[in-house]
């Protein structure tokens, strides 16, 4: 699996980092996620999506709206169900 930083936002004092994790299956077919972190907390989601574009524009959501790892999930499946 690769982890990829892609940008960085800031939630009232506190930084948040964003990455893109992406890993290639056994049939060659590649899956992508993202990680999110903000000190010692973090939170990954593992094969959102066969689409890279896609997550790295939700990457770009989610550092415009400094979420943090505590909320990723919550904002990622309201994402999925658009």
């Amino acid at each position: 699996m690769q982890k990829v930083f892609i940008g960085r936002s800031k939630c009232k004092e506190a930084e948040v980092n964003y990455y893109l994790l992406s890993e290639e299956l056994e049939d060659s077919v590649g899956q992508y996620g993202l990680c999110v972190e903000c000190g010692e907390e973090a939170e990954s989601i593992l094969r959102i999506t066969e689409s890279q574009n896609a997550v790295l524009t939700l990457l770009s959501l989610l550092a415009s709206g400094g979420v943090t790892p505590i909320a990723v999930r919550d904002v990622v499946e309201d994402w999925l169900l658009m």
